[in-house]
């Protein structure tokens, strides 16, 4: 029987599905999270082009710095109250987490004024995920730093100046 793609091009098309894994741009990333703004429930979006929550939107190129931390610590309370009530079953309170996870977003908005966001989360699994969303989307990482003059420098290749910050010359 004869193969359906000879040989050579096998071994092209392999090394270009492996290149386009490799190279796989973050448009594909957009995620909307449950969270916590001030005490009250609120709603993040974050896609490739925008960050926005109750606060404010900021375009993620404007981004000038992110960061999140928190823990996860086991309740020994619930652990305690359901022994109690439930005899042994009840050691699997033991297993409950408390989660406190809390985000902080600096940037500019799209007319050039400084815009904070913060925001957190009672739940790890979407705090792990913004992380490694935010990373794709902002292209920084945690803790690190782009100034007024690295965005301005982006957005005005061709274009007039660009201003950044209220009534702060550059």
């Amino acid at each position: 029987m004869k193969p359906l793609v000879p040989l050579g091009n096998r071994a092209f098309l392999k090394a270009a599905l492996f290149f386009s894994f490799i190279t796989h741009s973050s448009t594909a990333f957009a995620g909307n999270y449950n969270a916590i703004c001030g005490g009250m429930k609120c709603n993040i979006f974050v896609s490739p082009e925008v960050i926005t929550s109750p606060y404010g939107s900021i375009p993620t190129a404007r981004v000038t710095n992110w960061g999140g931390g928190g823990d996860s610590s086991t309740a020994v309370g619930t652990g305690v109250a359901t022994t109690i009530f439930l005899g042994p079953i009840g050691l699997l309170g033991f297993l409950a987490k408390k989660h406190d996870y809390n985000f902080l977003i600096n940037g500019y908005d799209a007319e050039g004024k400084k815009t904070s966001m913060q925001f957190s989360f009672k739940n790890d699994k979407p705090a792990k995920r913004l992380i490694n969303e935010l990373q794709m989307t902002t292209q920084l990482g945690m803790g690190q730093t782009r100034t007024a003059k690295e965005i301005r420098g982006r957005e005005s290749k061709g274009k007039e100046k660009i201003r950044l910050g209220r009534f702060k010359p550059f």
